[in-house]
């Protein structure tokens, strides 16, 4: 439970019981005594380890159950990983749900024990998961804080917080925070979900649950939202009250412009925890969210599993939406394959080459033509010159890959002159780095190597009923193709037209030049009256 100075009130008391418990069981109200210490309401790491060890025995191959790590005091931390064995793992997405960070947090684990049991129930939901999924548990991250019911680790450290984008502090003496660290590295998983929670301390301890948000730190939040609000939806069919913490008190976030205001922004900043780091080199879709009762939270991360299975609005590839690299309102780079195992390496690859990688758009748009640019070398990006459309095709002009005559007789057709944009129409450029420009000169920076694992660009026309008339890749006429052509779909209100570019190609060029004629379907009125 990470709110303000809750956490200092938090009970150390130590309580077990010799089974897991229900969080949908009615518990009077009782505070902690000496009494009620003979009867401990939390299951011992013993209990949990000896189930974790029961499934493992009972239930392989379907289960694996391994240790990865060792604490300060010698307690293992055991991971559990679920999947059906006869399916391809190729095309399988990978999650990591972790627990108790902070060891008091102990409904975290209890709720991923529930989830486990759930899994391995053999209804046709759990059964459908783990054909397409591989879920990896870890229910207890920080052993001798569960145990001791304390915050920190028993050499003072916090695994959930005390981390930088680069890995955990003091690895010797947070050796939780870097076994958590080796599951990222070694799963790049798609999702996070870490849950936390209260201590079990005593009977009817309570608290407002939230899902996928940390309180103490607004960078920890899934990128989509809406995510958030499916995993509330399913809580609240089942009974259960969530909130979002900064919708709920009605503020904006902080920032440092903002600091006079501070008192009336949402009080959690921007922070590296263990999350980010999955997010900073794996594009991970992380989420924090806090449990009271186990019912709400398996119920909510029944809901997030199904996601993964789910094609998403926008999305071709059923799967979590995790693909999007970098864009602009109209297009996007998007992670390359067909399969889970292949889009995994190529959005990692990509993720971490945002720096070299620019992405621009025809300013103005215009109706019936789409025009977008993708450059992954800051060469490329100079190529470009000053970026005016009339003047791209002598720019390309010394690319073998480029039919410059037929980028010419397509960008003829497109508006130029002043207006909004500016003098005339020209590419408008994102990302990588803002400053080169064809009167940049080349840096010493060495020159990265090629993209090895192939790439996507997705176009989005704000029709969803528009059909391509004359679709171009460097000039070169594209057909369609889920490896070196292009996908067509409408979802969301857009027809998406992705130019998958197979890692061959992405290896020997780095200008990518897309030109699309293409008829709306639809007419729309503007202007008034």
């Amino acid at each position: 439970m990470r709110r303000r100075q809750f956490l200092a009130g938090l009970s150390a008391t130590a309580l077990t019981l010799p089974t897991l418990v229900c969080g949908a069981t009615v518990i009077p109200a009782q505070m902690p005594s000496d009494a009620a210490a003979a009867t401990r309401l939390w299951p011992s790491l013993e209990t949990l380890y000896d189930q974790l060890a029961r499934w493992q025995r009972d239930r392989a191959p379907w289960v694996r159950l391994e240790t990865v790590g060792t604490s300060a005091r010698n307690r293992p931390l055991q991971a559990l990983t679920l999947t059906d064995p006869a399916t391809d793992a190729e095309q399988k997405e990978q999650v990591l749900v972790t627990a108790v960070h902070a060891g008091v947090e102990r409904t975290g684990a209890t709720t991923i024990m529930h989830l486990v049991d759930w899994l391995l129930s053999g209804t046709p939901a759990a059964d459908e998961i783990l054909k397409r999924q591989v879920i990896t548990c870890l229910p207890v991250v920080n052993p001798d804080g569960y145990e001791a019911g304390t915050v920190a680790n028993s050499q003072g450290y916090d695994p959930y917080t005390a981390w930088t984008l680069a890995g955990p502090h003091d690895p010797e003496k947070n050796a939780e925070a870097v076994a958590v660290q080796q599951l990222f590295d070694r799963l790049q998983p798609e999702v996070h979900a870490d849950v936390h929670g209260l201590d079990l301390s005593f009977p009817g301890y309570i608290m407002v649950e939230s899902t996928g948000s940390a309180w103490s730190n607004v960078a920890l939040r899934p990128y989509h939202q809406r995510i958030i609000r499916l995993m509330n939806d399913a809580a609240l069919a089942d009974g259960f009250a969530t909130v979002v913490p900064e919708d709920d008190a009605e503020r904006l976030y902080w920032g440092p412009a903002l600091d006079a205001a501070a008192d009336k922004l949402w009080y959690g900043r921007a922070r590296p925890y263990a999350a980010l780091y999955a997010y900073h080199h794996y594009h991970t879709l992380t989420l924090a969210s806090e449990v009271c009762w186990e019912r709400s939270g398996l119920v909510r991360h029944q809901r997030l599993l199904e996601i993964g299975n789910e094609v998403w609005p926008g999305e071709y590839y059923a799967g979590y939406p995790t693909r999007v690299i970098a864009g602009t309102g109209f297009h996007r780079v998007v992670a390359y394959g067909t399969s889970a195992a292949a889009r995994r390496r190529s959005r990692v690859e990509l993720w971490n080459r945002l720096g070299h990688i620019r992405i621009g758009f025809a300013n103005p748009q215009a109706e019936g033509m789409l025009v977008c640019v993708v450059t992954t070398s800051a060469a490329a990006a100079r190529r470009l010159g000053d970026g005016r459309l009339k003047d791209l095709p002598d720019s390309l002009s010394g690319l073998p890959c480029v039919d410059v005559e037929a980028v010419r007789r397509v960008l003829v057709a497109h508006p130029d002159g002043p207006g909004l944009w500016g003098p005339h129409a020209h590419l408008y450029m994102e990302g990588g780095d803002a400053a080169t420009t064809a009167t940049t000169p080349p840096t010493q920076a060495p020159t990265p190597a090629p993209i090895q694992h192939g790439l996507a660009i997705r176009l989005r026309v704000p029709y969803p009923e528009a059909q391509p008339t004359d679709l171009r890749l460097n000039g070169h006429p594209l057909s369609p193709s889920d490896t070196e052509g292009y996908q067509q779909w409408s979802s969301a209100g857009f027809t998406h037209l992705q130019v998958n570019i197979r890692p061959s190609l992405a290896q020997s060029q780095d200008c990518f030049l897309i030109t699309c004629a293409y008829d709306p379907r639809a007419q729309r009125s503007r202007s008034w009256p």
